[in-house]
Order: structure tokens, then sequence, then C-alpha cells
């Protein structure tokens, strides 16, 4: 194999670490938005709960007020009912006092309810608030894991960079220039192994006599197919590379 198209090979394995690392670094930080998004989420949620609890317990008080001053008129009317001397006006008054207390009874009832909702909200607020203790120290913690690996990844990816740019002096900068411009449009992939005059990279057959040509290691072939950079992988290695992808 030329001595340049062997630095192409071990360049794109060095270009699909950094990729991964790369990845990383990119992924790490939009996890930890995503679990700072769901903490927003839920201070939200208990914003709108607490506001909800509030509403209900104003509802309580102004219905108990309501409750205090109709007890107060159902007890002025009876009063009254003491004074009245006509029989007509008397039936009218117990009437009055009959709807007054009907209205009474029925705000009592929905201070019974209110009760039974506020509780009902307490309740799931306290739920919120363990949940929200909970995602609040997970973002705490993780945001600590995170600045770790980011740093590690950080210093990771400047020793593979120092190696890419040792690794790229050795070849031509035409072949470089050649070899950026595939990566670019094929995935990452610039480089292909063939086997038994198979591109590994399309799966597709290329021309026996540039299988001959590959063979031989004398000159920069590339697949008529999906344009990458060919190489000759001789059974043994492939055989070799099987085994150690079963291994792992």
């Amino acid at each position: 194999m030329l001595a340049e198209l062997k630095r192409l090979v071990d360049l794109q394995e060095l270009d699909k670490i950094i990729r991964g690392v790369t990845q990383g670094l990119e992924r790490l930080p939009e996890e930890l938005r995503a679990e700072n998004a769901a903490l927003e989420g839920m201070q939200a949620e208990h914003g709108a709960q607490a506001e909800e609890l509030e509403n209900l317990q104003k509802q309580r008080l102004d219905t108990e007020k309501e409750v205090a001053e109709m007890e107060e008129g159902i007890k002025t009317s009876r009063q009254r009912l003491m004074e009245i001397k006509s029989n007509i006006e008397y039936k009218a008054m117990l009437k009055e006092i009959a709807f007054k207390e009907d209205q009474r009874d029925h705000k009592e009832t929905r201070v019974l309810e209110l009760l039974e909702l506020i509780g009902a909200q307490k309740e799931a607020m306290a739920e919120q608030d363990q949940k929200l203790k909970e995602q609040s120290e997970l973002v705490a913690t993780r945001s600590k894991e995170v600045e770790v690996e980011v740093a590690k990844l950080q210093a990771e990816l400047a020793g593979l960079e120092k190696q890419r740019k040792e690794l790229r002096k050795g070849i031509p900068a035409a072949l470089l220039k050649r070899y950026e411009f595939i990566r670019q449009r094929r995935n990452g992939t610039a480089i292909s192994p063939v086997h038994e005059g198979v591109c590994f990279g399309c799966h597709m057959n290329i021309l026996p006599q540039q299988f001959i040509d590959l063979q031989k290691g004398l000159e920069i072939i590339q697949c008529p197919h999906c344009q990458r950079i060919l190489y000759w992988q001789a059974e043994e290695e492939t055989l070799e590379e099987d085994l150690s992808r079963s291994a792992s």
C-alpha cells in the first residue's frame, strides 16, 4: 500500500474517533438542557398549582363570608317574625326565611366542596414539591457530571487534533483536499476497503483492471460508483477483522 494511502486510512480512523468525541461534546449540553427544561416545566406547573390553591382559598373565604351574612339575615328575619301580627305577612316571612336558609345551605355545601378541592390541591402540590426537589437535585448532580465529562472530552479532543495535525503532514495537499471533499459528501467515509473486487463503501463491484491495479498498490484509485478512495484488503486481513468483530 502507498505510504500516503496508509496515512489516509489512519486519518479516516482518527477522524471517526474525533467525530464521536465531537458528537459527545454536542450531546452532553443538549441532555443537560433537556433536564433543565423539565425542571422549568415542573416549576411552571408548581406556580400554576399555587395560583389555583390561592384562588380556591379565596373562594372559600368569600363563600364563608356570604354564609355568615346570610346567617345574620336569617337571624334578623326571625326576629322580625316575632313582631308580625298579620297571618299573611307571617307566612310570607316564613317563606322568605326558608328561601334564605336554602341559599345558605347551598353556600355551606359549596364551602365543603372547596375544602375538599383545597385538600386535594395541597396533596397534589406536596407530590409536585417532591418531584421538583428530585429534579432539582438531578439537574445539580448532572451539571457537575457534564462539566467533568466535557472537560475530559475536550482534553481528549485536543490530543486527537494534535495527532491529526501530525498525520496530515505526510499526505500531499491535493490528495488531502480530495479526501476532505469526499468525506464531507459521504457521511465521514472517504476511504473504503475492497475485498474480492467489491467496494465496501457502496457494495458495488469495481472494474477487474481497477482491482488488479489496486492490488499492485502503485496508484490512488477511486470507486467508479461512489468515488471513495480505495485500498485493497487482503483475504487474511478481512478474516482477522471479522474475528476481531466477533470477539468484541
